[in-house]
């Protein structure tokens, strides 16, 4: 095999906006006041038998599928790479850039940002092409304890395993890594008016200075899972604290097991959710005018936030007349290493069903990738959890598109 790996700034210049947590809060209806700390994106580059594989992460907070569509079908055209080899993945970042984003609720977009975006995405799969080196897979897992976990269930875990994945030269160097792990990358509060890569980003910053490379920080099955009940603040200093802990845990990680590579196959899977939803109106109205007298009475700002996220996943089905989604995934075999694409907010016990259920040695799964289905979990939370009771996935579409998944893996 071959594999290589570039960095590249996304931070936009001149006025721009954050994304992330809607239009309600000021710091999202103004341009940001600067920038903390500049997004990147981390392009990961394989050539397995020949066949090439291309990981675009970025700060962003997601992808639109148009988008993804019509970038895939350029690099296709353009580079002879397979479209299902194309695999765009956000960090969900909620204090990232707008203006790549077309259709988000704000109508902020910028075709010269998306154009710069785009022309990124180009110039990192042409670099890294150029400078494929030889090397060897080595991975290694790990837990990582207090710093995140489930966000519905306070205190217990969710996915806390941390695979680390580092293609190696003959000299042992690093040429390219890839760090998955299963958190949203939110710690800072929603008012944060400064442009910032947040939780990822400064992961990814101290993983440099302790492993010498900068890992593609993919997100797995991240959907319940976020440091929620483990933030002792909202705030920079909070970062700095949880990023460093999670920072160390991972870099203790012993990434010793080569796996030998093979191109297998590319699988694209689809699964169809069309349904009539039931009139549950009066129910869904009840339970929202009940989190709403709740929010009126808070006084934490957080507090206020979660009942707010929890009655406004509510609201959004209450005039649903019919659903009609198609999800779909990616299915990379690469002999000992499979890797298992969402375009959605996969909950946590299904991403530990997939790796599970792989016969690979080594099973990623990339949440957050060529798309965005927003949150796909699993039926048990739907009884803890409004937002999965306002999910307009029912139980029996979560269970179809993960035998949907596994048939192909």
């Amino acid at each position: 095999m071959r594999a290589s790996s570039k960095r590249y700034c996304l931070t936009p210049q001149g006025e721009f906006y954050l994304i992330g947590y809607g239009p309600r809060y000021e710091s999202r209806r103004k341009p940001a006041e600067g920038v903390h700390d500049d997004i990147y994106a981390r392009a990961v580059l394989l050539e397995v038998d020949g066949e090439e594989i291309f990981l675009f992460n970025a700060d962003y907070i997601e992808f639109e599928e148009w988008s993804c569509n019509e970038i895939k079908k350029m690099m296709a055209a353009a580079y002879g790479i397979g479209e299902n080899r194309v695999l765009l993945s956000a960090t969900h970042d909620h204090h990232s850039v707008m203006s790549y984003h077309k259709h988000w609720n704000t109508g902020v977009f910028s075709q010269e940002y998306y154009d710069f975006f785009v022309d990124t995405v180009k110039k990192s799969y042409e670099e890294c092409r150029a400078s494929l080196t030889e090397c060897e897979m080595y991975f290694g897992k790990g837990m990582v304890e207090g710093c995140y976990g489930s966000r519905i269930y306070y205190g217990q875990p969710a996915d806390n395993e941390v695979i680390l994945l580092e293609c190696r030269d003959k000299d042992g160097r690093v040429v390219a890594g890839i760090c998955n792990w299963a958190t949203h990358s939110t710690v800072l509060d929603p008012e944060n008016t400064l442009l910032t890569a947040d939780y990822a980003g400064a992961v990814c910053e101290k993983l440099h200075e302790r492993r010498g490379y900068y890992p593609a920080m993919v997100v797995g099955a991240a959907g319940d899972c976020s440091n929620r009940a483990w933030r002792q603040g909202t705030d920079y200093a909070e970062l700095e604290r949880l990023s460093s802990m999670a920072a160390q845990q991972i870099d203790a990680i012993q990434c010793d097991t080569r796996l030998k590579l093979r191109f297998d196959c590319d699988r694209y899977v689809t699964y169809r959710v069309h349904y009539q939803p039931e009139d549950r109106r009066e129910e869904l109205q009840a339970e929202i005018d009940e989190l709403e007298k709740k929010m009126a009475a808070e006084e934490d700002p957080q507090a206020k936030k979660l009942l707010y996220d929890s009655a406004n996943s509510l609201r959004r089905n209450l005039d649903i007349s019919e659903v009609d989604i198609l999800l779909y995934s990616t299915v990379l075999r690469l002999g000992d290493l499979e890797i298992v694409t969402s375009p959605g907010e996969l909950g946590s016990a299904l991403g530990i069903e997939l790796k599970n259920y792989s016969k690979a040695k080594c099973c990623v799964i990339c949440g957050y990738t060529n798309g965005y289905k927003s949150y796909i979990l699993q039926p048990e939370l739907y009884e803890d959890s409004a937002r999965s009771r306002g999910s307009k996935y029912r139980p029996c579409d979560v269970r179809g598109y993960m035998d949907a998944i596994e048939a192909q893996m």
